[in-house]
């Protein structure tokens, strides 16, 4: 079972947010949340601001929405 941890994403800048990754696989974006640190994904967004990074994915706001089950 994965989980975030966010020490490690303190000190990998973003890659501790193991969770939201199995969550969501093919999202650019680890941190999910203004508190996750994500500096990767800061990157990606400066690449596809510069325009040498396209078709960039994220999980839409109602997938990011928690669900009862």
């Amino acid at each position: 079972m994965s989980k975030n941890n966010p020490i490690v994403a303190i000190l990998t800048l973003g890659e501790g947010w193991h969770n939201n990754h199995h969550a969501f696989p093919n999202s650019a974006r680890f941190g999910h949340y203004w508190w996750q640190l994500d500096l990767g994904w800061l990157f990606i967004l400066l690449l596809q601001r510069l325009g040498l990074a396209w078709n960039v994915k994220l999980p839409s706001s109602d997938q990011l929405q928690p669900t009862s089950i």
